[in-house]
């Protein structure tokens, strides 16, 4: 049996050195950890939104260092495909948004597997082990953590180059991009801006009562109604005054 030469280097070691090495040990665990448990990151969308499905094909915005023969390089994440889409929603109503390719936004990764959940959500649900009844909670298909394809992507989080330009600090707005629309509502009014036509529509104002959309009144025509119309009933004593406002909430059918 071969014996040492020389002194164990463990032997020559403080304590505080061994309890150093046991942490470095510990936290290169940790930092892989972390390195393979995805929690949220930027991306973009690389197809237009299925309106069907309502899911989108994203592309992952940061690459990865990957180890390789020749050294490190970065490389993408493959595209994700059918990751549902995060929209506000609730209590029966939504605000849709028409997500094109390009868009960028956020992608949050759940903690487990999503495919039951996905394709049925509460309904079909099995009774968990532990409860009386079916709670509506799914099972999981495959178990894991933090997967890659166990996400959603929540539109609206943006780069430097795609800020808006005039953006509303003392007003709630939406609008188009260019602001060219909006519709704004501050303490107290509510105004909106097109360059072309506003409608709206309703059962209850419309001619034939089936919903027909509706113009506001626009400066056009609040201007001939001054320059033109009224002018021309002035001779009739129980003529109205023109309004002093130059904006108006009446609504007029085309």
């Amino acid at each position: 049996m071969a014996t040492s030469s020389g002194p164990n280097p463990l032997l020559a070691l403080t304590p505080s050195q061994v309890n150093w090495a046991e942490s470095e040990q510990w936290r290169q665990i940790v930092r892989q950890a972390m390195t393979e448990a995805r929690v949220a990151i930027p991306a973009f969308v690389t197809e237009d939104l299925d309106p069907v499905t309502q899911t989108v094909t994203v592309q992952i915005a940061i690459q990865e260092q990957v180890r390789t023969k020749t050294g490190p390089q970065w490389w993408d994440v493959p595209p994700i495909i059918k990751v549902p889409i995060v929209i506000p929603r609730g209590g029966g109503f939504s605000i849709t948004i028409p997500i094109k390719k390009g868009d960028e936004g956020l992608l949050i990764f759940c903690d487990a597997c999503i495919d039951f959940w996905w394709a049925n959500g509460q309904n079909n649900a099995p009774k968990a082990a532990n409860a009386d009844s079916a709670s509506g909670s799914q099972t999981q298909n495959e178990i894991r953590r933090h997967w890659v394809h166990d996400c959603g992507f929540l539109p609206g989080m943006y780069s430097q180059p795609n800020v808006l330009t005039d953006y509303a600090t003392d007003s709630l707005q939406i609008r188009s991009d260019d602001g060219n629309t909006v519709i704004e509502v501050t303490a107290t009014e509510v105004n909106v801006t097109a360059p072309d036509t506003v409608h709206v529509k309703s059962p209850a104002i419309s001619a034939d009562n089936g919903g027909t959309a509706l113009a506001l009144v626009n400066d056009n025509f609040y201007q001939w109604f001054i320059d033109t119309y009224m002018p021309s009933v002035q001779y009739v004593s129980s003529a109205p005054s023109p309004p002093t406002n130059p904006e108006t909430t009446v609504l007029m059918g085309q």
